[in-house]
Formats: C-alpha cells, structure tokens, sequence
C-alpha cells in the first residue's frame, strides 16, 4: 500500500488513482512478500456482493487529513500500517459505470493501540437501478431508491461529490454479514444498514428515510451515516416503526449520501 501527502487527498477522492504531479508518494509494507501482517494497522480481504475476492481493487484508508490507498493483493487481501490513535474510514470508490453498478465499501475503523485490526471482509455492494431525479421545480420528491427504501429530498439543496452529476438515487440492504461489526454504534442494535448512491452527496436540508422493518410499531430508532472521509457516525435522527417500516421523525432526516445505518438501543 501507499501512503499520499495531504494536498492530493481531495485529487485522490475524486477518483484519480494516483496523486497529482508534484506527488511524493510513499512505500509502505503490503504484505506482498507473504509475511503476515504485524500492528498497528489494518487488515482484510476485498470482495464483492457475491463475497468473491477482489484481486488488485484499489482500497483506501482515509482519515481527516490524510489518505492511504493501494491495491489488493490478487487473493484480495490488503494491509494498511497506520499509527494509533486514529479514525479511519475504510473504503473503495464507487464505479457507477460498472455493470452492475457498484457503490463504495465503508467500514469505520479507530485504532487505539498497537494491535492489528482484522475487519474480516470489506465488501463491495452491487447498486440497483434507483430512481431518477426530478426537476428542482417538483421538490420535496420522494422516490424508492431500492429494496424498500424511500428517500424524500429536494434536488434543490443537494451537492454531488467533486465530478459527480446527479442523475439518480438508489439504495442497496447490506446483509449483516456484508457489514464490518464496527457499522454499529457501541452499545446499540443493528436494524439495517444501506449503501446509497451517488455516494458522499450532501444535502443542506433533511433527507427523509422510510425504511421496510418489522419492528413492533412504537419501537424508537436511530438513522445514522458514516463519514466517508474519516469513518466518523452522523449525529443520530430520531425515528420510529409502525410495524412494517421505519421513518425518520418529521421535519428530520440524514444530510448525505454514504452508508445509512438505522440502529436501536
């Protein structure tokens, strides 16, 4: 793997694979001699949604200002040395253009000590055909971006990521054993958790969440992102069942467009 200096972080987020000219990139152990890993650091195997390995995908550790990234070796395993303490979000690129689509993996990693962190695997999640986007004349649009999932926004206030072009919204379910166990706060249940496109959008205005559950109407829940620049969980939204669905309360709502987790104490 390889670490960037930080003026070629934002370069590197918007998809470029290496940093900018002028770059000082530096060597660091993968593990491609076949030793094991030692800590501090992070390790694990890239798949994808049919949990297959991804041999030599680009995987990448971020944290707030500074980027690691490299390839995966060709059985998908990938080494990350990084000093604690650290909050990192552990990620691929989305490639819209695949087919399927594919969004990006992200799981939220904090190194505290000098220990190794195996995240087991970081899975790469397929995308469904989503909806498309209205005119911002038509807004509040609500719109099922997939798998049961309804995302009520305003065109208006959203901001793509640097080059992105909003065309529409999707959302995929992550099956629980797709997800890496830091994707719930301590403490708390998980629900669900989705990968939502276009990934790392903001929206300065709530963004209401209708999800499909089964909880007991009246159970309370949360809605959170994860920050795809440090791993780092939004402040919570409150919500609540009715027995087939999960809502965010009114007037609330998630503010971009990573991974959704809806959780529960």
């Amino acid at each position: 793997m390889r670490s960037i200096p930080i003026y070629a972080f934002l370069a590197l987020l918007a998809g470029c694979g290496n940093p900018p000219p002028g770059g000082n990139p530096i060597e660091t152990d993968a593990g491609s001699d076949g030793s094991t890993p030692m800590g501090p650091g992070i390790t694990g195997i890239l798949k994808d949604h049919a949990d297959q390995p991804i041999g030599g995908g680009k995987v990448l550790a971020c944290m707030a200002t500074l980027c690691l990234f490299g390839d995966a070796e060709p059985d998908g395993s990938f080494f990350f040395p990084i000093e604690p303490t650290a909050e990192v979000a552990l990620k691929t690129l989305p490639d819209p253009t695949a087919t399927p689509r594919k969004s990006a993996a992200l799981c939220p990693v904090r190194i505290v000590d000098s220990s190794l962190i195996d995240v087991g695997s970081l899975h790469v999640p397929s995308l469904p055909d989503g909806a498309l986007l209205g005119p911002a004349a038509q807004d509040p649009q609500s719109l099922m971006a997939g798998d049961g999932v309804v995302l009520t926004l305003r065109v208006a206030d959203l901001t793509p990521y640097l080059g992105d072009t909003l065309v529409d919204v999707a959302a995929r379910r992550i099956p629980p054993s797709q997800a890496c166990p830091s994707v719930v706060p301590e403490g708390e249940a998980l629900v669900a958790v989705y990968a939502l496109h276009p990934f790392a959008t903001v929206s300065s205005s709530p963004i209401a969440v209708r999800a499909p559950s089964d909880l007991p109407a009246g159970t309370k829940v949360r809605f959170r992102t994860i920050s795809e620049i440090d791993g780092a969980f939004s402040e919570p939204v409150p919500g609540e069942a009715d027995g087939t669905s999960v809502a965010t309360a009114p007037q609330v709502g998630i503010s971009e467009l990573t991974w959704l987790v809806i959780s529960k104490e």
